[in-house]
């Protein structure tokens, strides 16, 4: 709805839909902006970025729901074997049939693979679209992100999976005109009279890792000196507190909700000792 209206777009009007990216690994996410657009939300299409831990792709791209082993990767909060809210998804698709899903899901359950068919294959990918992204690829769009910016935006590798989706299915060009110093300005293009926005996932401070492997040491330490959030750095800078034990006082006999009490009363002590109002 922000983007709508920083875009000067109407919500309800179906010509002024406009299409998500997002980076994807559990389907919550995307399941929460499936959910938005039943609702009328003005979503268009749903595109999906994942890693090589690619089940969603495999789904969406010919109906195969099959669990495989997972392999490491740098965007490490996509590497998922089986999406849990794939469920909800289904559910949402069918119109709400319980005893469909159940029968899906059960299956899926007994045998580690569920196959749709040509019909609800088609009806998934009216909604639906998805690119699997390898480690190279990613980084590749973080670098080149980066490198393109003029506010010297860095995103995280999770987003970057999307970016690099988003180039992969088209929702972004290369504008060979004002390429400079080798490499691309990326712009958002219009699918039919629509308007494509990528979701930006976490920020590139919890993930030095994959970011430094991404843009280079030089670079990636050039970007925290200049420009890593100071609130963040100010964090960084304190001192480590040292672990909270809970002991149940089982003489006092305490009830769930007394736990949960004192458990929350403990915690804003601390933080708000450690990192102020």
């Amino acid at each position: 709805l922000r983007m709508a209206e920083k875009l000067g777009l109407s919500p309800g009007d179906e010509n002024s839909l406009i299409d998500m990216v997002l980076p994807t690994g559990a389907m919550g996410n995307l399941t929460g902006a499936y959910m938005a657009k039943q609702m009328g939300v003005p979503i268009g299409k749903l595109y999906c970025g994942v890693n090589i831990n690619d089940i969603t792709h495999r789904v969406i791209d010919r109906g195969e729901f099959h669990q495989q082993k997972i392999e490491k990767t740098l965007s490490e909060a996509l590497n998922v074997e089986v999406p849990y809210n794939f469920e909800r998804i289904l559910f949402y698709l069918t119109g709400g049939n319980e005893s469909l899903v159940k029968g899906w899901m059960e299956t899926m359950d007994k045998t580690k693979q569920l196959t749709l068919n040509e019909l609800w294959l088609k009806r998934l990918q009216q909604d639906f679209q998805s690119a699997s992204i390898t480690d190279d690829e990613m980084c590749n769009a973080l670098r080149e992100t980066y490198e393109s910016s003029f506010e010297h935006y860095l995103c995280d590798p999770h987003t970057a999976v999307a970016v690099a989706a988003a180039t992969k299915l088209g929702c972004l060009c290369v504008d060979e005109s004002s390429s400079r110093g080798g490499t691309h300005q990326a712009q958002a293009i219009q699918c039919p009279q629509r308007k494509v926005v990528i979701i930006a996932t976490a920020s590139p401070c919890k993930f030095e890792e994959a970011v430094t492997i991404a843009l280079g040491k030089e670079s990636w330490n050039k970007w925290k000196t200049n420009f890593f959030p100071s609130r963040a750095q100010q964090t960084m800078d304190l001192e480590e507190v040292e672990p909270f034990y809970y002991h149940w006082d089982h003489s006092r006999y305490a009830t769930l909700k007394e736990v949960q009490s004192l458990w929350t009363d403990t915690m804003m002590h601390i933080v708000t000792s450690n990192f102020g109002e």
